[in-house]
């Protein structure tokens, strides 16, 4: 079983119980409902550092790989480009921060980021949506009864979109290329 956090003033406790109420270890555990091992270590800590609460803590398990500059420096290459690839992010570490990762190691940081890859939806570079409306008008104008026409929709075709159909945005939002 996973150690479950204890707050901080049930662990203030502990002294106040043990040093100026007298209280045994035993009955401090039985009366907070917490383990021994942990009364006697909020113990020590107040005896040597004159707090319940370990200023310094050390982080468990594996340092990482990717540093904080690293990390930004992926979040500005997904800013530049929604659409960029795994593989190129890893080239341009290695190339412009002599960082040399995995591609495993590269997906685990960017879902830490809470980015996800979704499907891109590129704005058509020739929409114009106030032409639009005017040529709707005027055919509004012409034909009495709207039912005498059909309209196909190409205001979204692009015949110079990319070739990339999906990208990487932040979780809950839609990944949108953004092109001048």
């Amino acid at each position: 079983m996973p150690p479950r956090t204890i707050s901080r003033d049930l662990k203030a406790r502990v002294p106040v119980l043990f040093f100026e109420r007298g209280y045994p270890v035993s009955l401090i555990c039985s009366t907070l409902g917490v383990k021994k091992t942990f009364v006697y270590n909020t113990l020590d800590l107040h005896t040597r550092l004159g707090t319940t609460v370990n200023p310094v803590p050390k982080r468990a398990g594996r340092p990482r790989l990717l540093n904080s500059v690293d990390i930004k420096f992926i979040e500005a290459l997904i800013g530049q480009c929604h659409t960029i690839y795994l593989d190129e992010i890893q080239e341009k570490l290695l190339l412009q921060r002599d960082v040399s990762v995995s591609i495993t190691t590269l997906l685990r940081a960017l879902r830490r980021l809470e980015l996800t890859r979704k499907c891109v939806s590129v704005r058509a570079l020739e929409r114009n949506d106030l032409l639009r409306s005017a040529y709707m008008n005027r055919i509004a104008d012409l034909v009495p009864d709207p039912n005498m026409f059909m309209f196909i929709d190409e205001a979204a075709k692009n015949d110079r979109t990319t070739g990339r159909s999906r990208g990487w945005s932040l979780r809950g939002q839609r990944c949108v290329q953004r092109r001048v």
